[in-house]
């Protein structure tokens, strides 16, 4: 309830204007290359790219040489729930955040390398700024991580108080199972995960799942209620079951 997600297609050459009544908003490239323009910072992205802009500034997003579709969430619901407006002129708490496919892809590497063990199913990249460092978030409402999943492996049912908001990026054969009812994945496609329910995520293909996940978790974290716990579920597979 506190999170907006949308895909902005922008065609080549054109200009898509934002201007989201939010705190800031997170952007995930899709596919295509171009630049966004957010006061005086300018992103040039690409594929699997992330970016940040904040809440009091407005943007102009420019696709280049091809079509360009972007994944772009925000926390717009919180705002309007109590009628708030965006950050006065900078007050906004991020500031214009850039980061790109090849760091991504390398620090997830080298959380495998160094931090991977053979109790730990999947390992997340969890992202944050400069002035949401210490409660390592985006921003103070949104926390962003990048999932991973190996092949034939099982993310174990749990459940938190914070909704998940989830863009499959890479994951053939994968798919999730929330109170009971199975979720395949598709490409690209935006799932929900609602708060408390339990859940577990499966790849049953033969390549490394990849999932965008943002959360509503500042809010818990900073109430001290986020409620994470593993909890067993009768509907849900074991290990050998998804592999057969």
């Amino acid at each position: 309830p506190l999170v907006m997600a949308y895909y902005a297609r922008i065609r080549a050459g054109e200009t898509l204007g934002t201007d989201f009544v939010a705190s800031g908003a997170v952007h995930y490239v899709i596919q295509g290359t171009g630049t966004t323009v957010s006061g005086a910072e300018t992103i040039t992205w690409g594929p699997g790219d992330i970016f940040v802009t904040p809440g009091d500034e407005s943007q102009n997003h420019t696709a280049g040489a091809a079509d360009a579709v972007l994944w772009v969430v925000t926390n717009e619901p919180q705002l309007a729930f109590e009628n708030l407006q965006s950050p006065a002129p900078g007050q906004s708490p991020t500031n214009t955040i850039h980061y790109t496919a090849d760091e991504l892809d390398r620090q997830i590497a080298l959380i495998y390398e160094i931090g991977k063990t053979p109790d730990i199913p999947g390992s997340a990249l969890v992202l944050s700024s400069e002035k949401q460092e210490a409660s390592r978030n985006v921003l103070p409402t949104l926390t962003v991580a990048m999932n991973t999943l190996p092949p034939g492996e099982v993310q174990p049912p749990h459940r938190h108080n914070s909704v998940a908001v989830s863009l499959v990026i890479q994951g053939e054969g994968c798919f999730s199972i929330i109170d009971g009812v199975r979720k395949n994945w598709a490409p690209w496609a935006t799932t929900v995960t609602p708060g408390v329910s339990i859940h577990s995520h499966h790849n049953g293909g033969t390549e490394q799942a990849k999932f965008l996940i943002i959360q509503d978790g500042g809010i818990f974290y900073h109430a001290r209620a986020m409620g994470f716990e593993f909890a067993d579920h009768p509907d849900v597979p074991s290990l050998s079951e998804v592999n057969r």
